[in-house]
């Protein structure tokens, strides 16, 4: 928790209050002309002042937000231990004014000159702590939700002469309806050298996260009167959703789905990998692969020769339907087990993934790597919505040639109107429904069915992402 403190210039106005307040009162003792219209004239400067403090206090943050926006970025605070000691002060100096013995009174000014001394002093120095400062951040592109990353925090101190003490950085992070704080303290910048302090942040949601501005502050070295910096460098990091476990159930309906598409693929004569050429029959091959015609051209027997086709094979659809997006949603569990069939399958074959939220999104990137990247990213900022259309979301399938191994997982909160919706736009778009519907596999996104294919804990797994980038 941050300490409380008042800007200098606030304290300025009150003390200017403070002191027409005294002068109305005192003065005209001494002087009876002022009595009346110069006591009011006096009283009124007074309230002025005192009002303008109020408003300084209370749009305190707005007053921030606009100095940053001009380019005012530095300004000079007194701390809580400060205030007490600017009381004590004013204590010293009202009894000096208002006491009826002379010698009291002037022994009381000579001890407040000595104590505004060591004021005048520290604020001064802590000018001095902040000037030829630069501050920097480092930050990771990506993080896990729910683990703990390190954000580096660099000061370099360009005088030639003069160490820098009691530098106190302090960083905003803001996010998925979340602000929060963290800082760090350096002791010593020696002059023309840089420190560099961390501190760990652990974000339990996914997102995208932004930082700053920072700032940095000192209150050496009487602690009484601090300067603060800001600095306006801004930087994003990316919260992947939380990955899991897939349990034995997944593995047993992968299995069959697989078979049912090679049992399908038979009986339409169709081959699991691509055309690639003829060669000569070799000892071993598929007597239904023989291609008559070359074999009677060329006097021997020929083959059709296939080469494995793998980009493309497995086609992940997530469907982020939410009657109230506004809510906490129960999707956060599809989505973290969309995430790991990404990084699972990007291992065996190739990939795409099609999300249906508050905007249809494509990822499809050549190489396993870069597509896990640009998944977990778009998994990350994938918000539900309640106009998440499951129509777009299979039209988007049907468009592009679908291969001979080609499987469709959906992961969906609505499964019975995702069946209908598939074979509607199957059997307007291609020749064979079965195409679609015969390689789809849907999978609920309640509870229920997500804990009987998916865990995120340890317990009862199969592991499922053994060289993903969290291994």
């Amino acid at each position: 928790m941050l300490p409380f403190s008042i800007g200098a210039g606030t304290i300025v106005q009150l003390l200017s209050a403070l002191a027409c307040f005294l002068a109305a009162i005192v003065l005209p003792e001494q002087f009876p002309e002022l009595k009346g219209a110069g006591q009011y004239v006096l009283a009124g400067l007074g309230i002025l002042f005192l009002l303008a403090a109020v408003l300084s206090v209370l749009l305190r943050r707005w007053i921030s937000a606009f100095a940053q926006r001009t380019g005012l970025t530095s300004r000079v605070l007194v701390p809580r231990e400060g205030l007490v000691y600017l009381g004590i002060m004013l204590i010293i100096a009202i009894a000096a004014l208002t006491g009826g013995n002379p010698d009291t009174g002037n022994m009381l000014l000579l001890v407040f000159g000595m104590m505004a001394g060591p004021f005048v002093v520290n604020g001064w120095v802590v000018v001095g702590m902040l000037t030829r400062i630069t501050v920097s951040r480092s930050v990771p592109a990506a993080a896990q939700a729910g683990t703990f990353f390190t954000v580096d925090i660099a000061v370099r101190n360009e005088r030639g002469f003069l160490s820098s003490r009691l530098l106190e950085v302090r960083d905003i992070i803001q996010g998925h309806r979340i602000q929060q704080q963290a800082g760090v303290t350096f002791v010593c910048v020696p002059p023309g050298q840089t420190r560099v302090a961390e501190y760990q942040l652990c974000i339990q949601r996914r997102g995208l996260y932004r930082f700053g501005p920072m700032s940095v502050s000192s209150h050496f070295p009487l602690g009484i009167g601090e300067r603060g910096h800001a600095v306006q460098q801004q930087d994003e990091i990316i919260i992947h959703p939380t990955t899991g476990f897939l349990l034995p159930a997944w593995r047993k309906r992968e299995r069959n789905l697989a078979e049912s598409i090679r049992t399908q693929n038979t009986r339409m004569g169709m081959f699991e990998d691509e055309f690639h050429g003829i060669r000569e029959f070799r000892s071993g091959d598929n007597s239904r692969a023989v291609h008559w015609r070359s074999t009677a051209r060329h006097g021997q027997l020929m083959v059709k020769e296939h080469h494995q086709h793998r980009q493309g094979d497995f086609t992940l659809l997530l469907d982020l339907y939410a009657a109230d997006p506004s809510a906490e949603s129960p999707l956060e569990k599809a989505i973290s087990l969309t995430a790991t069939l990404c990084l699972e399958q990007t291992r065996q074959s190739g990939c795409r993934l099609l999300i249906a939220g508050q905007r249809l999104d494509l990822v499809e990137t050549v190489g396993s790597s870069g597509f896990r990247e640009a998944a977990l990213r778009a998994l990350a900022i994938c918000e539900a919505s309640s106009e998440a259309s499951l129509k777009d979301l299979f039209e988007s399938v049907c468009r592009v040639p679908i291969a001979s191994s080609q499987r469709f997982i959906v992961v969906t909160p609505r499964p019975d109107e995702c069946r209908r919706t598939a074979a509607a736009i199957a059997r307007q778009y291609l020749r064979n429904e079965g195409l679609l519907t015969g390689r789809l596999l849907i999978i609920a996104s309640d509870a229920q069915h997500l804990a009987e294919v998916f865990s995120l804990t340890s317990e009862d797994r199969t592991p499922a992402t053994v060289g993903g980038p969290y291994a």
